[in-house]
């Protein structure tokens, strides 16, 4: 009997817009599924060659009619996706999806996706549509569980396919991840490369550089553009070099070179030290803006 209720088109009208399913029909043109399609192949190219996520990663892929992005933390993956004015399917979509992972929410599979919806135009007007029980979206929320088990380590290893080579287009993608957090590692490495030749204040400013990278990238998203570039081209370009430099002249000459070495790393500590003392202070103000928020939706009962 409720689902007969529920079945009346009255009830329609007081259901959310992002709660109603969407309609076959927009997939319907020739080029409707083709953004579907691309979704997938892009979740089968990280279960395939993806590793475990340990922090924040953010895959990209784009082209003339399609972007992808997933982001991926500990606790959730959201996937964006959209078509671009360039492709040829007749209504442009906009795919949001949210997926709780299973290490933070082991219990209901349906309690794992906490948003699933598509927005589009059409006529002229823009709607926002769920896709939770698309049978279309169904291959895209089976991928998303499989790469969460590939991430945990917990997905039996793939048989080698055919066309499982790693082109430069698929690794780009594989590690298109924004954060600077797989320089971090790379950094750690070089370290223990040139430690031999190092000082004892060398090593420990880098200790202290790397340090204070992971604190910054904790919260990497409130950098500018500018910051972030200047912290990945320090992880990735910057220290590798001048450690690489350093490790192939003779004990003589980093014998002379050794304070330079230390106070240019001495710098660099500097700058991220800088950066750090900035993210304390925008998630400061974030908090200060959030108590005068909720102190006018919720005054006290007097002033009411």
């Amino acid at each position: 009997m409720a689902k007969n209720w529920m079945a009346h088109p009255w009830v329609d009208r007081f259901i959310p817009d992002h709660r109603r399913q969407v309609e076959d029909q927009i997939f319907s043109d020739a080029h409707g599924l083709v953004m579907i399609q691309d979704i997938e192949a892009a979740l089968d190219r990280l279960i395939e060659f993806g590793k475990q996520v340990k922090t924040t990663q953010t895959f990209k892929k784009s082209g003339k009619t399609f972007y992808f992005r997933l982001r991926v933390n500990q606790k959730r993956m959201r996937l964006l996706s959209y078509e671009t004015y360039k492709s040829e399917a007749a209504i442009k979509k906009r795919v949001t999806i949210e997926y709780v992972r299973k290490a933070y929410n082991p219990g209901s599979k349906q309690n794992r996706f906490k948003e699933a919806y598509i927005q589009y135009r059409k006529n002229g007007e823009t709607y926002l549509r769920s896709i939770r029980k698309s049978r279309f979206f169904q291959g895209v929320f089976y991928k998303l569980e499989q790469l969460d088990d590939q991430l945990l380590g917990r997905l039996p290893a793939l048989e080698p396919a055919a066309s499982s080579t790693l082109t430069t287009e698929d690794k780009h993608f594989v590690d298109s991840s924004e954060e600077p957090f797989q320089f971090i590692y790379k950094t750690e490495s070089h370290i223990k490369l040139a430690r031999s030749g190092l000082s004892r204040a060398s090593e420990r400013c880098l200790m202290e550089i790397v340090q204070e990278a992971r604190e910054i990238t904790q919260h990497y998203d409130l950098l500018d553009l500018e910051e972030r570039y200047t912290v990945k081209r320090m992880l990735q370009k910057d220290i590798p070099s001048l450690l690489e430099a350093y490790r192939l002249l003779s004990p003589d000459n980093q014998l002379i070179r050794q304070e330079e070495l230390t106070s240019t790393l001495r710098q660099m500590r500097s700058t991220l030290e800088g950066l750090h003392r900035k993210v304390d202070a925008l998630k400061a103000e974030r908090v200060d803006y959030l108590f005068k928020l909720h102190e006018k939706r919720y005054p006290p009962k007097d002033q009411r």
